[in-house]
């Protein structure tokens, strides 16, 4: 034990005598690694030196464990605590596999009495292990404190984000009731015939719409169109385009002259109005719009019309393999300021409908990428067509979400059918 004792440093200047007092009253102790030696709030009635191996400090916080340091050989652990009879501040725990010498009251007491330069030498050796544990706490602090500051400007920036998205959303629930006030609140139902329409964006807002135009004489413009694009953009275009068609197809006077309200001059008057402002004021904006526009005669089923790149409308008669493409015409308006737009002529016999739709419907995809596709909708509406235009729309509709299986809207949709009943 004696020659255990001088591997020591605090022990090696102790004169033989002592050094052999002291070795008669200390024991010996070996840890496994990952063993403890004693825990936090234990009480303490001996303190020990390392002879070989490593153990850790550590202290428990809110059940966190921090590491405050870490001992090697020469090192005396627990001194403290029989020093002022307090329980222990730390846990102890072997990092390696150590052996100690365990020094109880009495033969501690005997050592300082021994040796004033020992009792000096552990006391330096206390006041440095406070100092650096003082100095490593108040680093961990102010690391803390660091962190803590970091947090709070990034809560103050999620903050101000959740405020601006707040305030975008407001905006874009007031843009949502405004592009559905631009939808017919009702449509007409003329004698004989039944209309309805549907329109969902696939963003807060839209780009496609469609409208139903009273127009003098009895007739009426039928109208659905898709800007190329969606988000906000897009549904600033279907604002200006729908707003300049209802006024350029309820004013003719003001573009063809007093008192012509011929369906040929009243289309192409309003198209070629609409896609000349377009060309010249937002070409820029590398946008365009996709239209049908047709005026119908309720009293004749006379279908007077122009696509101007739309989707072709079909017309779905009473007899079940019967289902003709309106044809599909010209370029988008707002690409060319001098597309020659002409117009077609199609007539709806009693039992036969008129179905405009936007590419959102046949190109919604299901969960395997295959698309809802023309075929699948023609079918539908042959298989309801008896029933009126309300009851083939919605099973339409149905059908579409039904398809995509709760999938996320890839593209907006909107859907036009009018319908004339049998004679």
């Amino acid at each position: 034990m004696i020659d255990l004792l001088r591997r020591i440093p605090l022990f090696q200047n102790l004169p033989p005598s002592d050094l052999h007092d002291l070795a008669q009253i200390t024991q010996r102790r070996s840890l496994l690694a990952g063993e403890v030696l004693f825990q936090q709030g234990d009480v303490g009635p001996e303190c020990f030196a390392i002879l070989d191996g490593e153990l850790e400090i550590i202290i428990y916080v809110n059940d966190a464990e921090h590491r405050l340091d870490v001992y090697r050989p020469g090192q005396l652990i627990g001194e403290m605590a029989l020093i002022d009879q307090s329980p222990r501040a730390a846990t102890v725990r072997a990092l390696t596999n150590s052996d100690l010498i365990v020094l109880n009251e009495a033969a501690f007491l005997r050592l300082l009495r021994a040796s004033p330069d020992l009792a000096m030498a552990m006391l330096r050796n206390g006041v440095a292990r406070v100092r650096h544990t003082n100095q490593q706490m108040i680093g961990d602090l102010e690391r803390k404190n660091a962190e803590l500051l970091s947090a709070y400007r990034q809560l103050q920036a999620a903050q101000a984000d959740l405020i601006r998205l707040s305030r975008i959303e407001e905006e874009l629930a007031v843009a949502r009731r405004i592009q559905a006030s631009f939808l017919p609140r009702s449509l007409p139902q003329p004698a004989g015939w039944t209309l309805a329409g549907y329109s969902r964006g696939a963003q807060a807002v839209g780009g496609d719409f469609y409208d139903c135009i009273p127009l003098p004489g009895g007739v009426l413009g039928l109208i659905v169109a898709d800007v190329c694009g969606k988000g906000i953009t897009a549904a600033l275009f279907v604002a200006l385009t729908r707003s300049l068609l209802r006024a350029a197809s309820l004013s003719p006077q003001s573009f063809l002259g007093q008192g012509n309200h011929d369906p040929e001059h009243i289309i192409t008057g309003a198209v070629w109005m609409v896609n000349d402002y377009l060309c010249r004021e937002h070409s820029d904006n590398a946008l365009f719009i996709t239209l049908f526009y047709a005026v119908l005669d309720p009293r004749t089923g006379t279908l007077t019309y122009l696509n101007a790149g739309h989707n072709p409308p079909l017309i779905i008669g009473r007899d079940p393999e019967r289902s003709i493409e309106t044809e599909l015409g010209f370029l988008p308006i707002g690409i060319t300021s001098n597309e020659p737009y002409g117009i077609l002529h199609e007539h709806l016999a009693p039992g036969e409908s008129l179905v405009a739709f936007s590419d959102g419907i046949t190109e919604a995809f299901g969960p395997d990428e295959e698309q809802f596709g023309e075929q699948r909708l023609d079918q539908l509406l042959r298989a309801y067509a008896p029933q009126g235009a309300q009851v083939m729309l919605t099973k339409v509709i149905e059908s579409v979400d039904h398809f995509t299986a709760g999938l996320p809207q890839s593209d907006d949709l909107t859907l036009f059918i009018i319908a004339r009943g049998c004679a």
